[in-house]
């Protein structure tokens, strides 16, 4: 592998990144502990009706995002995907806990279980599908779908003269045929 390769770049600062990561993951827990003993239950929110319209666009830009990479075959399949998803469990999530008592609660608990968590499954589903046939797994530790094939032939045995059969050294039972 090359050193300037994007994959010997991640590992250099793969000891860093785990420690950002796991340093803000610890972070939040007594961070959310706060937020749940402190705020309010009812807040009012200027811009409501843009902040769900955007979540929305979110929702719908990565849809169309993945059928497209889905249609052109593309390595972004699995990035969209779990963008998709991701976005698809916020709005099912917060549909259910922003709504009101009644009617819109269990409208809310519908759409929820009907469209959008089954829709994220399939997106999380097709994510890591995906991620699996075109190698890009954890387990097997393979950067990019996308990394060049090897444009020079492979070696055949004609190149080797040592591997080339000569006469008289076929298999033991060359020319016969077992019945």
């Amino acid at each position: 592998m090359p050193p300037d390769s994007p994959i010997a770049r991640v590992r250099k600062v793969r000891p860093w990144l785990l420690l950002i990561v796991g340093g803000v993951a610890v972070a939040l827990l007594p961070w959310t502990a706060y937020l749940s003993a402190t705020l309010p239950s009812e807040h009012l929110a200027n811009h409501w009706d843009i902040a769900w319209a955007g979540l929305d666009a979110l929702e719908a830009a990565a849809l169309v995002l993945l059928f497209i990479a889905v249609v052109r075959r593309s390595s972004f399949v699995p990035m969209f995907a779990a963008v998709a998803g991701t976005a698809l469990v916020c709005d099912a999530w917060f549909d259910v806990m922003t709504a009101g008592t009644g009617r819109s609660m269990r409208w809310a608990i519908i759409e929820a279980l009907v469209a959008e968590i089954p829709l994220a499954a399939l997106c999380f589903w097709l994510a890591f599908e995906v991620s699996e046939a075109i190698g890009l797994s954890a387990a097997t530790g393979a950067a990019s779908a996308a990394a060049p094939r090897p444009t020079s032939p492979q070696d055949s045995p004609e190149a080797d003269p040592k591997l080339v059969r000569r006469a008289g050294s076929e298999a033991p039972s060359a020319g016969r045929t077992s019945r």
